[in-house]
């Protein structure tokens, strides 16, 4: 969870409850019980929705290391096969064995 909407969430935890205490002196200046109830739910919406988005996150660092790993397996396998082609031809015929590379 990001520390800003957690000191949020935390911070709107402690008005409802510090507000709730004083149900007949809130409810003289205007703030009802359903605003109180409507507070209370958006902060558990955002604490689930964050824990959500953290989810995410953690799935999207997976799949960019799963990536990662499979990039340097692909890089491996084409060096070996570089290796072979410009060890076993002249420079001048490694187009046509699909190495670009120049030394």
């Amino acid at each position: 969870m990001s520390v800003t909407n957690l000191n949020e969430i935390d911070k709107a935890d402690v008005l409802v409850a510090g507000l709730r205490k004083h149900p007949k002196e809130v409810e003289a200046i205007g703030i009802t019980t359903d605003a109180l109830n409507r507070l209370e739910e958006a902060a558990k919406a955002l604490r689930q929705k964050d824990a959500e988005v953290d989810e995410l996150r953690r799935q999207a660092n997976k799949k960019a290391h799963e990536n990662m790993d499979l990039i340097a397996d692909l890089k491996a396998q084409m060096l070996v096969m570089r290796k072979a082609v410009k060890g076993h031809y002249p420079q001048y015929e490694w187009i046509k064995y699909g190495v670009l590379d120049k030394r």
